[in-house]
C-alpha cells in the first residue's frame, strides 16, 4: 500500500518526490536471512513475485524458444551466419516484441496511468545528453545494437560448444528434472551475488566514465531503459551466464538466464512496481530498491534476493534514516582522502 510522502522521505536527496512508493522500510526477500526463515522464504518461492513473475514467464520463453526458435543443435557444430543470424533476430524479436510492448502499454497509450510509477517525471526528450536528443530512442540503439547483439554472442557460445562436446554437463531433464527445476529457481539468486560486485565495479570511477554512465543517463526509466548499456558493460553483465561452463546444464537453462537478463532487466525498469488487472497486480515489474539506485546512485548496487547491499554497508531501504546513513558515510570517506 502507498502512503503519503513527506519531506522527511526526501531528506537531503536533493530530488522531486515520488509519484508513488511503497510501504517503507523495504522488506527484503526472506530466503537469505539469519535467524532462518524456511515457510517464509518457501511462500516466497512460490509467490506471484517470484514464481509467477519470474520463474513461470522465463521458464516458458525459454522453453518456447528451445523446441520453435532455436536452430538445430547439429547446425551449430561450425559458425555459420545462417544460424547466427537466426538467433539473433530471435531474440530481436522476443526483445522488441516484450520490452516494446511494455513501452507500448505504460508510456505510448498510457494504459495504467500513473498507477504505481514511481517517479513523477517524464523520459528524456531534446536533452544533448542522448543519442538524437531523445531518451526512447537512446535506449533502443543501445539495447538493440549493442546489447542483443552480445546476448546473442553469449548464446552462440554456448551452442556451439554443446554442439562440439566442448561442455559435458549437457543436462537431460528426464534423467534429473528435479536438478533441472531447481536451476531455474536458482539463476535470479546467483545473477543477484554476480551483479552486485560486477555493478559495484562498475561505479569504480574510470569504468563509470568509459562505460556505465550510458545506463545512468537514465534517472527517470522505462522499458528500453534496461538493458541500455555501454557494449563493455553488455559484455561484463552478461558474463553471468558462464556459470554454466562449471555446472551441469540444458540450453533451456542458457535462454532462460540470458532472456532474463535482457528482457528481464527492461521490465525491471518500467519505472511501475507492478503491471494490474482491475487494479489488482498481474506481474510484479520495477523494484523500488533498485529505483532508489537510478536517483541516488551510491547505494542499492545489487537487489533484494540476495543481501549484498547489507552485508557491504550500501543498502537503502527507503527511510530517511537510510539515506542519512550513506551520506554521512560517503562524507567520511571524503575526509578520510
Amino acid at each position: 500500500m502507498s502512503r503519503a510522502i513527506t519531506k522527511d522521505d526526501i531528506a537531503g536527496q536533493d530530488k522531486p518526490p515520488w509519484n508513488y512508493q511503497p510501504s517503507i522500510p523495504i522488506e527484503g526477500v526472506p530466503v537469505f536471512v539469519w535467524p532462518p526463515r524456511p515457510v517464509a522464504a518457501i511462500k516466497y518461492l512460490l509467490s506471484r513475485a517470484y514464481l509467477f513473475s519470474v520463474v513461470i514467464p522465463f521458464g516458458l520463453f525459454a522453453l518456447i524458444t528451445w523446441a520453435y526458435l532455436q536452430p538445430a543443435i547439429t547446425r551449430c557444430a561450425t559458425f555459420e551466419f545462417s544460424w547466427i543470424a537466426q538467433m539473433y533476430l530471435r531474440n530481436l524479436m522476443l526483445f522488441v516484441l516484450i520490452v516494446g510492448g511494455l513501452h507500448l502499454y505504460f508510456f505510448a497509450f498510457k494504459r495504467q496511468g500513473k498507477q504505481l510509477k514511481f517517479s513523477g517525471q517524464t523520459l528524456g526528450r531534446d536533452d544533448r545528453k542522448y543519442f538524437t536528443r531523445d531518451q526512447v530512442r537512446d535506449n533502443v540503439f543501445w539495447s538493440c545494437v549493442s546489447g542483443v547483439t552480445l546476448w546473442t554472442a553469449y548464446e552462440v557460445f554456448f551452442m556451439w560448444s554443446y554442439a562440439n562436446g566442448l561442455l559435458p554437463f549437457y543436462l537431460d531433464w528426464r534423467e534429473h528434472p528435479v536438478w533441472f527445476v531447481l536451476i531455474l529457481f536458482a539463476i535470479p539468486f546467483w545473477d543477484s551475488v554476480h551483479f552486485y560486485f560486477i555493478h559495484r565495479l562498475l561505479h569504480w570511477k574510470p569504468l563509470y566514465r568509459v562505460a556505465h554512465a550510458v545506463h545512468h543517463r537514465n534517472v527517470s526509466t522505462g522499458p528500453w531503459s534496461g538493458f541500455s548499456m555501454h557494449p563493455l558493460e553488455h559484455l561484463i553483465y552478461l558474463s553471468n551466464v558462464l556459470i554454466h561452463i562449471l555446472f551441469a546444464s540444458h540450453p533451456i537453462h542458457i535462454f532462460f538466464h540470458l532472456q532474463w537478463n535482457a528482457i528481464g532487466a527492461g521490465m525491471s525498469h518500467t519505472g511501475y512496481e507492478s503491471l494490474t488487472v482491475r487494479g489488482k497486480p498481474l506481474i510484479y515489474l520495477s523494484p523500488f530498491h533498485h529505483q532508489l539506485h537510478h536517483r541516488l546512485y551510491n547505494c542499492n548496487y545489487g537487489n533484494s534476493l540476495v543481501p549484498m547491499d547489507k552485508l557491504f554497508g550500501s543498502d537503502h531501504d527507503g527511510t530517511a534514516e537510510a539515506w542519512s546513513a550513506i551520506r554521512n558515510g560517503r562524507r567520511a570517506k571524503v575526509a578520510a582522502v
